[in-house]
């Protein structure tokens, strides 16, 4: 392979799920990354596709001495992609990754991406699919202390052991005992600032879908409509998303729409604005092709997973087989050096079969970008509480 194709491209990819649990390609025929591997092939764009296992829920968050062990399971793996891919037919990389290796993500994945592409992971562009940091930040390291101490005395009280010495089937039973859901990243030095670090790559590829709040759909079913209006707390948001006591499925839609748009729409454009800002090349998309097999699903979170992966038979589709094709092709070229699209416009997958650049315009017509300046307004870390009072905890995969 090498012969005939004299620079092979790595991509590292976390297809996330949680910081709880996870989805890898090994685990799930959607994530099966063969489909996209061989198109590059025919392409004459090899790419080598690296997926990796890392320690998860109270095991990758660490006992309190140590933490973020996740993140460092995941470091640890980029730094063996870097030093050893050359012995897999791909580039020898005598700098550090300066262009040949992409590291991106899904989701959780992609908040574990943006954390390492904004502390100086060796690695030359990134991809970040529906998450960001702003989706799960970085939290005090005060919080996590307060959940070891006191998962450390319950284990301790109830059942006589340690946390260090107690078995895994214990530990995952204490902690939804004690309702300790979900984990997250804790503060650390080189994560202080992290709005501000845009980190060394200098191409960054990074979009969501239509309806990334599907995920808390069935969550929020279960919260009364004077709980949601409470947790919106200003007049002025409330009346932007339809918010009432008196209105309980519009509240419930309303908070979705607030999901969707503070914790995914609004950091895309935020974390776009600021790169080009610096003078670094950013490949803003939307992605809003409907479920393959469930139009009524929308094209909600995770679904482009099913056409960038194309591990499933979309022939009897050819709209979500059009969309599959044409996805692929540009993750193909960004992870080859190129340019996938014109970096001055947006691209659009979807709906309908349709993928295309589109104009401010067009763009303003598929997410609620009238909604945007009151958010700025009203400040990233106000709309992560009100986010938390809605949604953590919430997460449904049945959606």
């Amino acid at each position: 392979m090498s012969k005939l194709f004299p620079s092979i491209c790595c991509g590292l990819m976390d297809q996330g799920g949680s910081q709880i649990v996870s989805f890898p390609a090994v685990a799930h025929r959607c994530s099966d990354t063969t489909t996209l591997v061989n198109r590059s092939i025919v392409a004459r764009k090899p790419i080598i596709i690296v997926t990796f296992n890392y320690r998860l829920n109270i095991f990758g968050f660490g006992d309190g001495t140590e933490k973020n062990l996740a993140l460092k399971d995941q470091r640890l793996a980029i730094e063996w992609v870097v030093k050893h891919i050359a012995g897999f037919g791909g580039d020898k990389v005598f700098r550090p990754a300066l262009d040949k290796i992409t590291l991106g993500g899904e989701s959780a994945g992609a908040v574990y991406a943006h954390t390492h592409l904004s502390t100086g992971a060796p690695v030359a562009r990134g991809i970040l699919q529906s998450g960001s940091l702003y989706l799960s930040p970085p939290q005090p390291l005060e919080k996590g202390t307060s959940v070891i101490s006191s998962l450390s005395a319950n284990l301790l009280a109830k059942h006589h052991v340690s946390l260090s010495e107690a078995p895994v089937s214990l530990l995952l039973q204490q902690l939804k005992d004690d309702n300790i859901n979900p984990l997250w990243i804790q503060q650390e030095p080189d994560l202080l600032r992290w709005q501000e670090r845009l980190g060394d790559i200098q191409d960054l590829l990074i979009g969501d879908v239509e309806y990334e709040a599907a995920i808390w759909r069935n969550g929020l079913e279960a919260v009364v409509a004077t709980d949601i209006a409470a947790a919106f707390g200003s007049d002025e948001l409330r009346r932007l998303y339809g918010v009432s006591p008196s209105r309980p499925t519009a509240s419930k839609l309303g908070a979705l729409d607030f999901i969707n748009d503070a914790r995914f729409a609004l950091p895309v454009e935020e974390i776009s604005a600021a790169r080009r800002k610096a003078g670094k090349t950013t490949y803003q998309y939307v992605f809003d092709q409907v479920n393959p097999w469930q139009s009524s699903s929308r094209a909600h979170h995770a679904v482009d997973l099913i056409f960038l992966f194309g591990s499933y038979d979309l022939s009897g589709n050819p709209a979500a087989a059009a969309v599959a094709k044409a996805m692929q092709e540009r993750w193909i070229a960004f992870v080859s050096g190129e340019g996938p699209w014109d970096a001055e416009k947006r691209f659009a997958f979807g709906p309908h079969g349709k993928s295309a650049e589109i104009t401010d315009e067009e763009f303003a017509a598929r997410r609620r970008v009238g909604h945007f300046g009151v958010l700025r307004e009203i400040g990233m870390s106000r709309l992560g509480e009100i986010f938390g009072k809605l949604a953590v905890g919430r997460i449904s995969l049945l959606n």
